[in-house]
């Protein structure tokens, strides 16, 4: 059933010993809800514990210091930032038992007993922070760390069109609570490791124009990735930002190879193009402007379904 905030913390309030799952792929939302909410439950006295299916990257290790795993039988799970079990990878039957789903994406399926969605959210981590409020729990500097890094991620600095006067606003009071975002912003925006840089290169070599360069993809096949030392999945998914950089692209596409037969396609757009109605003719989805799919398929057969539905897209809103 669709909660309410209010509904979501009196949950929080009377239960106890949590279990909190992020997504597989974790980005600075999903890993900034998880940490951020395990916290506020720690400070109330409650057992929790946030657990991510995939290794987190190393830029992010600052969300969970001083935040040991505890030890207890896990009583109700949580999911933060998931809108569908199948992101949550060996973790799905897990996320099949959840009593509390927090999030902001419109494809959400509903899947947990109580849902709390805000699609009008630009980051579950602001959602995040309203039941924090509503838990009347304070905000230390690692909590208000966690969030920020969620709004930030998902708004790309606050430069992508997601943004709202919200986003800023519960920004400011995180820099009241201490938010480290000079440091968090260069972490998350400006650093990059020599096997990116080696990575970025490599793709842009490849990179492929579609409708008069208003579709663009790039390829990152396993094969690719066996020769780039010292590469994170961060590394690899910070890719998906370089196609729409392109002048002219509408919809930029980011094709990789997570294992042989299985490719993620991540999408990422202007105002003109719903990346989230293109992937979820793939059972994927996300955002408008922001969204991913998966094939199982080879590569030819995974590139040629998700360039045709980008250029159906484009054509369509050129007859508009």
């Amino acid at each position: 059933m669709t909660i309410d905030v209010a509904h979501a913390a009196e949950f929080l309030r009377e239960n106890d010993n949590y279990l909190i799952l992020m997504h597989a792929s974790p980005d600075g939302d999903t890993l900034g809800c998880g940490w951020a909410l395990c916290r506020a439950l720690r400070s109330m006295g409650k057992n929790a514990n946030a657990v991510c299916p995939d290794p987190i990257p190393n830029k992010f290790n600052y969300m969970f210091r001083g935040l040991p795993m505890q030890e207890f039988e896990t009583e109700n799970i949580i999911c933060v930032d998931v809108a569908d079990t199948k992101l949550l990878g060996e973790m799905k039957e897990l996320g099949d038992k959840a009593e509390l789903c927090i999030d902001h994406h419109i494809s959400n399926t509903h899947y947990a007993k109580r849902v709390l969605v805000k699609p009008e959210y630009a980051a579950a981590a602001e959602l995040v922070y309203d039941v924090v409020c509503a838990l009347e729990t304070d905000i230390d500097k690692d909590t208000a760390n966690c969030l920020y890094t969620g709004i930030a991620t998902d708004t790309g600095c606050f430069k992508y069109s997601n943004t709202t006067p919200q986003s800023h606003m519960i920004a400011a009071v995180m820099i009241k609570c201490g938010a480290e975002t000079a440091a968090i912003n260069y972490a998350m925006f400006d650093l990059k490791t020599q096997g990116r840089l080696q990575l970025e290169r490599e793709v842009l070599n490849g990179i492929k124009y579609f409708e008069d360069g208003k579709v663009a993809l790039v390829s990152v096949p396993l094969s690719m990735l066996e020769n780039i030392p010292d590469i994170d999945s961060d590394d690899v998914g910070a890719i998906s930002a370089l196609p729409r950089q392109i002048e002219g692209v509408e919809v930029g596409i980011t094709l990789k190879e997570k294992k042989k037969g299985v490719f993620k396609a991540s999408l990422r757009s202007g105002e003109n193009i719903n990346c989230a109605e293109i992937c979820m003719k793939f059972g994927g989805g996300g955002h408008e402007r922001s969204a991913g799919c998966s094939f199982t398929s080879s590569f030819e057969e995974a590139e040629k379904a998700i360039v045709d539905a980008c250029r159906e897209a484009v054509r369509k809103i050129g007859t508009l």
